[in-house]
């Protein structure tokens, strides 16, 4: 990129995949370079045209600290807060992407430092947790049960002196409960609907 980019307003397609794959090699000189000649905020624009991963994406689910650190100081707290919970076209965050590769201090930071939605479902349904189970990231897995009242969700027991950690399919969680509903579609017709079916049940 040369120095006419400096008063840049966007990028394109060819130019995000460039930069995205610095953040996925964890490049992190080139990335500071580029940065040097782009807006900051450009960074909410970066995003895979097939998967919609962002760079926070590409940062956290192959572990790079530094450059995770570095691309989310480029825009204020608010922006980096909605960025880190922001799913990819299958429905996960960068969240669910560094604990299904058992990145532990990435799930520490995106969850301590940025409020990372820990009760986000994929497409597939399954939140961090379970993603990180599945995947046998017990560290990661260990981490957000302590950190987060989840018991509810997931069964707790005690196998050769290691704690094992087993997904309840068809259970919720009473933070997962409440981070729906107050989520849940404010549609006037929808919410009609609920209500008639409230008074039905109440009736029968």
């Amino acid at each position: 990129m040369s120095d006419e980019n400096y008063t840049q307003t966007s990028l394109t397609q060819e130019e995000m995949d460039c930069i995205l794959y610095d953040v996925r090699e964890g490049d992190l000189d080139t990335l500071k370079e580029i940065f040097k000649e782009i807006p900051n905020s450009l960074l909410l624009d970066i995003k895979d045209d097939i998967t919609l991963s962002t760079a926070i994406h590409m940062a956290a689910g192959n572990g790079h600290v530094e450059v995770l650190r570095f691309l989310l100081s480029l825009i204020d707290k608010s922006s980096a807060e909605k960025l880190v919970s922001q799913p990819n076209e299958s429905g996960n965050t960068p969240l669910h992407w560094a604990a299904y590769n058992g990145h532990l201090e990435v799930v520490k930071i995106l969850c301590d430092e940025y409020n990372a939605d820990v009760y986000a479902k994929n497409k597939s349904g399954h939140d961090v947790l379970f993603e990180a189970e599945n995947n046998e990231k017990s560290d990661v897995g260990k981490w957000l049960l302590t950190k987060f009242s989840v018991e509810d969700n997931y069964e707790v027991s005690e196998e050769n002196g290691d704690t094992k950690i087993t997904y309840k399919p068809g259970s919720e969680s009473r933070e997962a409960e409440k981070y729906a509903k107050e989520h849940q579609q404010k549609d006037a017709s929808a919410s009609d609907s609920i209500e008639k079916k409230t008074e039905k049940l109440s009736i029968d």
